[in-house]
């Protein structure tokens, strides 16, 4: 699986938590371009993208997400 295939797979999750079917997360978002994407939101988005993956991220690689790019080369990391 490619990076832009993880994009797509979790599309759903970012229009789900922010509840706008509209949305379209690109590998530079951050959370300063997506109104209400606080700490909050950003552990819904973890827990989701694990529960998808069926993976988990450790606190670091959690704490160094800097944009949707950065989740998802972790991603792929993880699913090798």
């Amino acid at each position: 699986m490619n990076e832009m295939d993880i994009l797509e797979k979790i599309q759903p999750i970012f229009r789900a938590i922010f509840d706008d079917e509209d949305l379209a997360v690109t590998v530079q978002t951050t959370a300063a371009d997506v109104e209400d994407w606080d700490s909050f939101a950003q552990m819904q988005i973890v827990m989701g993208i694990e529960a998808m993956f069926g993976i988990g991220f450790s606190t670091d690689e959690v704490t160094e997400f800097g944009n949707v790019g950065d989740v998802v080369r972790t991603i792929k990391k993880h699913i090798g």
